[in-house]
């Protein structure tokens, strides 16, 4: 017998009873999900039309049909069973609660669902309502879900580090196979769920760190420290011999990513490479020892050589034959390549073992030339060669270096183009600027210039440019002294050389830094006003950092002519801009290269105290090198002043930084 549902049912009396139905039919209409009521035999009574939807069906074909319809094949038998024990206690509830439900659409594909259930009381009999619900969209998200979880879970499994993941209660919600067989031995069952404490307190009970000395309880509150504010790393060494290496880092939910590196054969190879650089200092010392030490006993003999072949030579009371003074003119040649030799090889030790120390200050390249080529004239006339020195532009006429280094370089340089050149040739030395800061002096000959396969170990010690067994005689250690002492002197060298046609050898130096005159302090007090020094008045009192003793004698002899001037000297840095902060002199003269802290770093220091930042600083230094204006401006001197100072540009400096100071 057909339900009163599915023939629409007597309407109700009265006009309340038809909207009811009216709205009670609406919102069966428009429900989301799929609405479909059945009798005690399974047959469908009622549909609504996101039924239709769902399953592809007209209402019309549903109505009357068994349930099952809508059942794919392989469920229908244990479908009928289930409905039948579900008539016999009928209750609302959801369908297959656990299990997987699938529902058959007209065109036979097959879709996850959710069914709930509830009984209704008809005149009737009692009916089934099922709403049915399709969840293929949340389904592939869950699955989605669930290949993003399991990527992360083998992502986090394949790392070789220990892992965790902490949420904001410090418990892990993830780790590694990595991190769980670190910390197994402290902790009970399952890591996932315990705290960073917990795990913590079970470790050190289970003795897997090395303390270093240090207490359970200091080790433990750093550890906790550390946890909770992640700040670097944290070093940790494990009772078995590891090395570990801890870092947190925070995530946006508030808790924390731990990873653990095993540094344990980082920190291995660290300490061999510490001793193999221990043992090649002290290879390279011992070397550098016996090469010095060799030098000196064989210069000693070598002299008497020396110096007795000299005495035969000029023996007047028993001259030798021409033939033995032919002989004996090999010998002194000889004697004076071996000895040129060893000088050579003590130079270059005491290179290598940092002994050698230059001493900068502006030099004037035209003297230097003209002294290179006084030494090198004789050689070169010998050799046939012509010496030429070209004029000196203005802008080169001077550089910071030591001069006598300076010119060991360029007489090695010169010396080469003549042993290399050809009769008749020429050796020029020249001079150009370069980029502005930088003078370049060169050496230009047009010998036989060097190889190609040897040009680019030419500055190598022992390297000769393939005249090892040639007629030309040489060290090969000339080159590799002439780069590290312009290095040394805070310059560089280089070279160009084409076969057969000659060669080209430089050295580049630093031009001396010139405060430009719109950045220096006026020098002339203000217009007829006498010179604060000269004048009676307030006195001045002036800190000097130096630590050179000559330079102090000197600044003590030259303030002493001033009265009003109270001249304090100190010879660190360190002590130096304590004595500023105390005192609060008027003026600060400072040199750069000092002991321990450098004049740019006490300068910065004194700029950053509030208590000291208005007290002017002047720089008074041999240390003017190509790239130092930056470092100047940077440091915050009021001038830069270079030795040799003039005394009276240092002069005018502090007489208008007094006259500043001068009381209205």
């Amino acid at each position: 017998m057909a339900s009163s549902l599915e023939r629409g049912g007597n309407p109700p009396a009265g006009g309340a009873h038809r909207l009811e139905r009216d709205v009670f039919q609406q919102l069966i209409e428009t429900a989301p999900d799929a609405l479909v009521v059945i009798d005690r035999l399974g047959r469908i009574v009622l549909v609504n039309a996101q039924t239709e939807r769902l399953f592809g069906y007209d209402r019309q074909d549903l109505l009357g049909q068994s349930i099952e319809i809508l059942v794919p094949s392989r469920f229908r038998a244990q479908h009928s069973l289930h409905r039948a024990g579900y008539f016999k206690t009928p209750r609302a509830r959801a369908m297959g609660s656990g299990l997987e439900l699938w529902g058959l659409k007209s065109d036979g594909t097959e879709f996850p669902v959710e069914i709930s259930l509830a009984p209704l009381e008809t005149e009737d009999g009692v009916l089934i309502s099922s709403a049915i619900r399709d969840v293929s969209e949340r389904k592939r998200a869950e699955a989605e879900v669930r290949l993003a979880s399991d990527r992360l879970l083998s992502a986090v499994e394949s790392i070789q580090d220990m892992l965790a993941l902490y949420d904001a209660e410090h418990r892990v919600v993830l780790c590694n196979s990595a991190f769980r067989s670190l910390f197994a031995r402290g902790v009970d069952g399952a890591i996932v769920g315990r705290t960073f404490e917990e795990i913590l307190d079970g470790s050190l009970r289970a003795g897997l760190f090395e303390l270093g000395g240090e207490s359970v309880e200091a080790f433990r509150k750093r550890c906790l420290r550390y946890h909770t504010n992640p700040v670097g790393v944290l070093e940790l060494k494990t009772t078995d011999g590891r090395a570990l290496r801890l870092t947190n880092r925070r995530t946006l939910e508030g808790g924390i990513v731990s990873t653990i590196w095993d540094i344990t054969e980082d920190v291995r190879k660290e300490e061999e490479l510490q001793k193999a650089r221990a043992l090649a200092e002290a290879a390279s010392s011992a070397k550098s020892e016996f090469l010095s030490s060799m030098s000196h006993e064989l210069r000693t003999p070598l002299n008497s050589i020396l110096g007795f072949a000299q005495l035969l030579q000029r023996d007047k009371k028993s001259p030798l034959t021409e033939r033995q003074l032919e002989r004996l003119e090999h010998v002194l040649k000889g004697g004076e390549h071996l000895l040129r030799l060893i000088d050579d090889i003590l130079d270059l030790s005491r290179i290598e073992a940092g002994r050698v120390t230059t001493s900068i200050e502006r030099v004037r390249v035209a003297e230097v030339l003209a002294e290179v080529k006084t030494t090198l004239a004789p050689m070169a006339s010998r050799a046939g060669i012509t010496l030429v020195v070209a004029a000196v532009p203005e802008q080169a006429s001077e550089v910071m270096a030591d001069r006598t280094r300076f010119a060991q370089i360029l007489i090695n340089y010169g010396s080469n183009a003549i042993k290399y050149g050809r009769p008749g040739g020429t050796a020029a030395l020249e001079v150009h600027v370069r980029d502005g800061n930088t003078v370049r002096v060169s050496v230009r000959d047009d010998g036989i210039g060097i190889p190609l396969e040897h040009q680019s170990r030419i500055f190598e010690p022992f390297q000769r440019a393939g005249q090892e067994t040639g007629p030309i005689e040489g060290t090969g250690i000339g080159l590799t002294i002439t780069k590290r002492l312009a290095e040394l002197m805070g310059g560089s060298v280089g070279f160009e050389s084409v076969p057969d046609e000659g060669s080209e050898f430089w050295i580049d130096l630093p031009r001396p830094v010139e405060v430009p005159e719109s950045d220096a302090p006026s020098a002339t007090p203000s217009s007829g006003a006498p010179s604060p020094l000269a004048t009676e008045g307030p006195s001045y009192r002036v800190v000097y950092i130096e630590d050179n003793p000559s330079n102090i004698a000197f600044m003590r002899e030259l303030m002493a002519d001033f009265d009003r001037v109270e001249l304090v000297t100190v010879p660190t840095a360190e002590v130096g801009i304590e004595v500023v902060r105390d005192t609060q002199p008027h003026v600060v003269i400072m040199d750069i290269n000092l002991p321990g802290m450098s004049g740019y770093e006490a300068t910065k220091k004194l700029r950053e105290w509030p208590e000291t930042k208005h007290i002017p600083v002047i720089a008074l230094s041999a240390a003017a090198m190509v790239g130092d204006r930056s470092r100047v401006a940077d440091a915050g001197f009021y001038r830069y002043l270079t030795k040799p100072v003039r005394v009276s540009e240092l002069m005018e400096t502090l007489e208008a930084l007094f006259e500043s100071n001068r009381p209205a």
